[in-house]
């Protein structure tokens, strides 16, 4: 079972975290749309006001997220030159055992 990293946890979280915000927004709009017709209360948008930062939040946990990745994923990152010499070190057992025959 592959284990995930403490970054994929909390950047999941992140999404998940700002999705249900976006959800619950999106829910407190609509019920005070219905208070304005039911009741003639006074239209109030401010609760859109956070979405602005929820995306800006998520925009940028994404960015941060893709930055650190590509570091380690590219030469010179940890996770690519392990990868890397897991498959030279592989790679040269299946050439030795092919000369051997």
């Amino acid at each position: 079972m592959k284990k995930f990293s403490t970054t994929k946890i909390l950047i999941a979280f992140l999404f998940i975290n700002c999705t249900l915000l976006e959800l619950f927004t999106g829910w407190v709009t609509i019920e005070n749309l219905i208070l304005a017709r039911d009741f003639g209360a006074t239209l109030d948008f401010t609760p859109l006001v956070t979405l602005i930062g929820i995306v800006m939040g998520e925009v940028f946990g994404f960015a941060v997220y893709a930055a650190k990745a590509t570091k380690e994923n590219t030469s010179g990152g940890i996770q690519y030159e392990t990868a890397m010499r897991d498959f030279n070190s592989h790679y040269g057992e299946i050439n030795e055992e092919e000369g051997e025959g």
